[in-house]
């Protein structure tokens, strides 16, 4: 499924400076996995050592 995610401007760098892109993913982890694979360097930046999602990183569903 495509998702539209709204990028924070301290990740824009990572996005070429787009505040919105377009990821697939049926679910958090896939999604990440996949704006990793678009985005090198991402994941470590939404996501801690153990792979889970940072505490102060947001996600919101149909928002």
């Amino acid at each position: 499924m495509t998702v539209r995610v709204r990028v924070p401007t301290p990740l824009r760098k990572f996005t070429n400076g787009a505040d919105e892109v377009n990821a697939q993913g049926g679910n958090v982890r896939a999604l990440v996995e996949d704006l990793e694979r678009q985005f090198p360097g991402i994941k470590e930046r939404i996501c801690d050592e153990s792979g889970k999602v940072r505490r102060f990183v947001n996600v919101y569903v149909n928002g």
